[in-house]
């Protein structure tokens, strides 16, 4: 009878051991929903393939076996959502990081809970039957942009690489969703923006399109960010969320197949396209050292060219929480505090 007990404490050590190797955080079995009513709260999402974990983790249930009741916004953009969460209309927001950087500057007390997911899939479209043929040939040019989003920073950038300013150019602001049916029209000569909407542009204009990608130039990341007073008053339903969303990106991460139709529908998109929009994102929630640097960048260039006005840069510190993260997935948080 005495092997039996030993039996029984190897097994135990044994299971202690798992717990602890990396990558074993959490268990996809393991019972997660706290006691209790479940917590409401507000995420307004953006139909972009970065936010592919948000939508993961809707239609599989991982909020819900978190103990929270989600309602859903949709925005069409990232700024917009934001908007939202500013507004108070959110509690949550789905939304690249210059945006973030724009609030900041502004003096909102807007923080980032973690990245999603970072990609290179911003271009400038153009059409060659306009005389958009290179990125040289920009200057003199009607470009629409969305103003305040990642497409207006990095238009600026693609510019600056040609030796070009602003000054060179003659900028359209357009919502995203406004922005390729103006390059059809003929209300602009090319576009600065982010897919799906470069798709849609190319899709539109055929052979006539001229197509600029941003790789090497600019990538961007795509974000959860809420309110200060969210992460420092609601800092377990900030935890809880977060880990819902880590469940998410280790699915999409074990059987992108699976995920493909859920992101799909979100994004109203055939599968063989969500295909490409999520191979061109890497998905991992993360709050890197990089971010904090890019944050910083895009805070300098919106006051030099008075994108944004304050009398100095913000602390960027502030605009992001590590707490939360850091107790979901400890070894993804790398800022320097």
């Amino acid at each position: 009878m005495a092997a039996r007990p030993r039996a029984w404490a190897l097994m135990l050590a044994a299971a202690l051991l798992l717990a602890l190797l990396p990558g074993c955080e959490r268990a996809d079995d393991a019972p997660l929903a706290p006691s209790g009513r479940p917590e409401s709260l507000v995420i307004a999402l953006t139909p972009y393939a970065g936010a592919a974990p948000a939508f993961v983790a809707l239609a599989e249930g991982f909020f819900e076996r978190e103990g929270l009741t989600v309602t859903v916004q949709r925005h069409p953009s990232g700024k917009a959502a934001l908007d939202a969460v500013l507004e108070g209309k959110a509690d949550l927001a789905t939304v690249a990081e210059l945006p973030v950087a724009l609030a900041a500057v502004r003096g909102h007390p807007v923080t980032i809970l973690a990245t999603l997911s970072t990609q290179s899939d911003h271009a400038i479209v153009g059409r060659t039957d306009l005389g958009v043929g290179s990125p040289e040939s920009l200057k003199g040019k009607r470009i629409g942009v969305s103003a305040g989003t990642s497409g207006d920073f990095m238009l600026d950038v693609m510019l600056v690489r040609q030796r070009l300013s602003r000054a060179d150019v003659r900028v359209v602001d357009r919502k995203p969703q406004e922005l390729a049916g103006a390059l059809a029209s003929g209300e602009v000569d090319a576009i600065a923006t982010w897919e799906p909407y470069i798709d849609d542009a190319r899709r539109q204009l055929g052979d006539r399109a001229a197509v600029f990608p941003s790789d090497g130039v600019y990538d961007s990341s795509f974000n959860l960010a809420a309110l200060r007073r969210f992460a420092l008053q609601r800092g377990e339903t900030a935890r809880r969320v977060l880990a819902a969303l880590q469940r998410a990106e280790q699915l999409l991460a074990r059987d992108p197949a699976a995920c493909e139709p859920i992101v799909a529908r979100s994004l109203g998109k055939a599968p063989g396209e969500t295909r490409q929009l999520l191979a061109r994102s890497r998905f991992a929630l993360t709050l890197e050292q990089h971010l904090l640097v890019v944050l910083e960048d895009e805070g300098r260039w919106a006051l030099k060219n008075r994108v944004a006005t304050a009398a100095q840069a913000p602390n960027f510190l502030d605009a992001v929480y590590l707490d939360g993260l850091a107790a979901v997935k400890p070894r993804a948080v790398t800022i320097i505090r």
